[in-house]
């Protein structure tokens, strides 16, 4: 055995650093070569613990941790960089006539995550939504990794609650989605025409007025349309379960394909003209947001739906829940769980305060679905619903109990004649 310490006789440098196989005729240094698979796990939204990852290459450990940091430190640089161009304002139109193979036709509605137009697929000429997330990067940008990756997460939910990814792509550095049309309008429009005090609103009038006359056309997603189902009454408990089931079914659905939404609040929820629930932007934001999940503090998620636990960094099933659970409290009450004057009164409140019974507000509420609501939004994740497979079951349950007293109710009143 020869006596160069820089021998590789004996094993491979692969073997004496940890490193994978890799060609002979590499001559990647061993610090880049560890490195890059260090990147590689940052930029696909892994969390690593530094040290425990150093300690996996004892051979080069107290070079490695100096040069990881600053790999580390050089990638939250290029990512504040990255965040600074999501804080640009969009403009006020958007002078885009094609994304994709998609003609389009019109902007019909737009959030903080983009826009959304109404437009042509061709050339089988089907109208479809676009969804436009108008900040441009790099193809190298981790955003733009991390969009590709969940955007085939996305595309593969499959669930008729879940409205579905026809296609995603990218053009001029900006990221689009295309999917059916549907003919529905979000439970914030819901709830803002509720609170006119209005006892039945008719959906079809509703999505006229909010997304204009003529929006939509024939698509496999619409639903026959009757007098009867297109009515939502306010306090019409039935109906408001059989919509939380719905949804329910679906997050269900989407979590046990290992998919977080990240944002269930009242405007990523839809009722159609029949009646019928569904969730929007399932997975839309999480290549944004996983993203800034790498940052300090709080990023995934909107600030008033957020679960308490999600300001230190905690995204899962449970805050799925929680937000569930706020946007159920403000379809019954019409109004949001917490507010404030300020994004930072609100956040404490979020993060502090004891939220309020749901009855307290609207004693019309049936005492079981207040129970829902707030074991829903228990501030203790331990004493939330642990899945969304039991908040679904609950809601079956409630739905079927509520069917069996109504029987029972019309049975001892046909005994009275």
């Amino acid at each position: 055995m020869t006596d160069d310490p820089d021998s590789l006789e004996g094993g491979t440098e692969a073997d004496l650093f940890g490193l994978p196989q890799r060609d002979e005729s590499s001559a990647r240094d061993p610090l880049e070569e560890v490195a890059s698979l260090y990147l590689d796990k940052l930029r696909q939204g892994d969390t690593i613990d530094l040290d425990e990852f150093v300690n996996g290459y004892p051979k080069i450990a107290d070079d490695l941790k100096d040069f990881l940091s600053l790999v580390g430190a050089m990638e939250d640089w290029k990512a504040e960089k990255e965040l600074e161009v999501v804080k640009t304002p969009m403009p006020d139109e958007f002078d885009i006539q094609q994304l994709g193979d998609c003609k389009i036709l019109r902007e019909i509605a737009r959030g903080g995550m983009g826009v959304i137009f109404e437009a042509e697929q061709q050339p089988i000429g089907r109208r479809v939504a676009v969804k436009l997330l108008p900040w441009k990067f790099g193809t190298d940008s981790k955003w733009s990794k991390q969009f590709h990756r969940e955007a085939r997460i996305a595309a593969r939910l499959q669930h008729p609650n879940i409205v579905p990814v026809y296609n995603f792509g990218e053009q001029d550095g900006r990221f689009f989605y295309v999917m059916p049309l549907i003919e529905g309008v979000g439970f914030d429009h819901l709830i803002t025409r509720l609170k006119t005090g209005e006892p039945a609103v008719d959906i079809e009038d509703l999505i006229t007025e909010v997304r204009g006359a003529g929006f939509g056309t024939t698509t496999p997603f619409q639903t026959e349309i009757t007098t009867q189902t297109r009515l939502f009454r306010r306090n019409n408990w039935s109906q408001i379960v059989k919509l939380a089931t719905q949804v329910a079914g679906a997050m269900r659905y989407a979590h046990r394909q290992g998919t977080l939404h990240r944002d269930i609040k009242p405007a990523n929820l839809l009722i159609d003209r029949s009646g019928k629930g569904w969730i929007a932007d399932f997975g839309l934001a999480l290549g944004r947001e996983r993203a800034m999940s790498q940052q300090r503090g709080p990023m995934a998620g909107t600030l008033r739906y957020m679960a308490p636990e999600q300001f230190e960094g905690v995204v899962n099933e449970q805050t799925d829940l929680y937000s569930f659970g706020a946007t159920l409290f403000e379809l019954c009450t019409l109004q949001p769980a917490f507010d404030g004057k300020s994004r930072t009164e609100l956040a404490a409140h979020v993060q502090r305060a004891k939220v309020v019974a749901p009855r307290s507000i609207n004693p019309e509420i049936p005492n079981e679905l207040e129970a829902v609501i707030l074991k829903l939004m228990e501030r203790n994740p331990e004493k939330r619903y642990q899945s969304s497979e039991d908040l679904y079951h609950d809601l079956i349950q409630l739905l079927r109990n509520w069917s069996n007293n109504s029987r029972g109710a019309w049975s001892r009143f046909k005994d009275w004649f």
